[in-house]
């Protein structure tokens, strides 16, 4: 019988793998930030490199609106109050309203970043239609953290702000005001019940008297159910520059950066030199000198190719997206990650990265670039089919128009799209009526119902 032997011993083995340096992750993260985020990102190495200037036009302007104007002395020119009623105040937007309130919060750059990111969510009327899963999956971060965040969020002036449902709303701000107890706490979790008046019911749930649930709904209507709503509407995109201007020439799309709000990098090597001799002797020195240059020459041609490559993948999506500058966005075409990726020789996820938080300038205004990828759906009038994009928008459409008391189903809107020659079934209406946060034909008509009530 063989005997089978066990050797123990090293042996050299040559394999290829794929290292994802440093250099190599900070090479990612710059692709896919947008100016403003650059900017900062920026300024935070500048801090750490006095080799490094840094030209942002963001932080310049922001400086020129904190300088602090004296007070004119009295008998002397024109008043401050004066100048304010011949100029005018422009309202304070809501997003602008919570930017300050978070940074009051001395935030850690983890919890500062969630904050920003469940903010770019909010709707004007202050709700918070996303998944808290969703946020944790793409910022890598703990579900406990993006929760905690959104507490300290919740608790912004005026209360009920970052609520995900009306009921959450009214619940935060009963709570402000020292009213949910136990009689309230049944009312807000049984909205619907109170919107069909079943009273007595609510009565039997909270172990109560009628009168004093009519009591909870007199408080209830002391609460203010858009709280968003009290600040001047503006959309996120408009708080900011965009990153990019496309111009059409007849069938040529032109794509240009927007040197306005595009920071720019120097390397101070006259500084640097000067330095050099004056520590020729410290190796310390003479080593943190040139690797600080390094790192600025390195971080000049990170921005240059971040800028070459948003550049062509804008280049190829709005020259596929011609038809939009005539029709809006019902003339958007399907267009997917990797066809553009096969088609500029590039990865997949470097034209992910490369359009996630951009803004692009267009005659038709100012959206975010990821918005020109869509899946297709079949239509008659064309073979490649029409973008879900497009689709989405028009079950948007129907809906605003749509009697408050008889909303209209996701059958009937499949009928009324097929009858405009788009094949798209109940379900798929379904699916796209909710990726716009928009409820179904029972809750729509029963949250009605209870705004009309609250309202009274």
């Amino acid at each position: 019988m063989s005997m089978l032997g066990l050797n123990i011993g090293t042996q050299q083995v040559q394999k290829q793998s794929l290292v994802i340096t440093p250099q190599l992750q900070h090479a990612i993260s710059i692709l896919q930030m947008n100016n403003l985020e650059l900017e900062k990102h920026l300024e935070d190495l500048a801090e750490s490199n006095p080799f490094i200037e840094v030209k942002g036009v963001n932080s310049e302007n922001k400086r020129k609106a904190e300088i602090d104007f004296q007070p004119a002395k009295a008998g002397a020119g024109i008043s401050n109050s004066f100048m304010e009623t011949l100029l005018g105040e422009r309202p304070e937007t809501l997003l602008e309203h919570i930017c300050k309130q978070i940074r009051l919060q001395n935030f850690s750059e983890q919890y500062n970043s969630i904050a920003y990111r469940l903010l770019a969510d909010i709707t004007p009327a202050g709700y918070l239609p996303i998944d808290l899963e969703e946020v944790a999956d793409q910022l890598s971060a703990d579900l406990a953290d993006v929760t905690a965040v959104l507490e300290q969020l919740q608790g912004f002036e005026p209360v009920g702000l970052f609520a995900r449902n009306l009921a959450e709303c009214l619940t935060l701000q009963a709570k402000e005001r020292k009213e949910f107890d136990a009689p309230m706490k049944v009312v807000l979790a049984n909205l619907e019940m109170l919107a069909q008046g079943k009273i007595k019911e609510l009565c039997n749930l909270a172990g109560c008297a009628a009168e004093d649930v009519k009591q909870r709904v007199l408080q209830i209507r002391q609460y203010n159910p858009k709280p968003g709503a009290l600040f001047d509407c503006e959309a996120l995109g408009s708080n900011r520059e965009p990153d990019l201007i496309v111009q059409r020439h007849g069938d040529q799309i032109e794509i240009a950066l927007n040197r306005s709000s595009l920071p720019s990098v120097k390397v101070n090597m006259d500084y640097a030199n000067t330095l050099n001799q004056s520590t020729q002797s410290e190796e310390k020195s003479v080593e943190f000198i040139k690797n600080s240059i390094a790192t600025g020459h390195w971080l000049k041609r990170a921005i240059a190719q971040r800028n070459q490559t948003l550049q062509m993948v804008a280049q190829h999506i709005l020259k596929h997206q011609i038809k939009f500058f005539d029709e809006g966005i019902a003339g958007i075409r399907p267009l997917q990650l990797r066809i553009v990726a096969e088609a500029l020789g590039i990865h997949e996820s470097t034209v992910s990265r490369s359009t996630a938080s951009v803004l692009i300038q267009t005659p038709r205004g100012t959206f975010p670039l990821k918005m020109f990828f869509s899946s297709g759906l079949q239509a008659n009038t064309s073979e490649e089919g029409v973008s879900a994009r497009a689709i989405r928008n028009k079950i948007t459409a129907i809906i605003a128009e749509e009697s408050p008391l008889k909303p209209i189903s996701d059958a009937k809107i499949s009928s009324i799209l097929a009858e405009e020659g788009f094949t798209v079934a109940r379900r798929t209406v379904a699916k796209y009526r909710e990726l716009e946060n928009i409820k179904s034909t029972a809750q729509r008509k029963r949250e009605y119902k209870l705004n009309t009530l609250i309202a009274k």
